[in-house]
């Protein structure tokens, strides 16, 4: 029962992310609900790297932490 509100979670969560960064939110939330937390890793490399993409490398990126 906890796995299950665990993966339902992150996947609203990653859904909501992916549709906020024009990513592909139904994709990004299947893959979520299906694996869980563990996409999150995944979630976040993908969209610096589509964010580089867009960008172009000469363009610097400062990010606040």
């Amino acid at each position: 029962m906890l796995i299950a509100l665990c993966c339902l979670l992150s996947a609203l969560l990653v859904y909501i992310q992916a549709l906020r960064n024009a990513m592909g939110a139904k994709r990004w939330g299947f893959a979520a609900l299906m694996l869980g937390p563990v996409v999150l890793p995944l979630f976040i490399s993908h969209k610096r790297m589509t964010l580089l993409r867009a960008l172009g490398r000469d363009n610097v990126l400062w990010q606040p932490h």
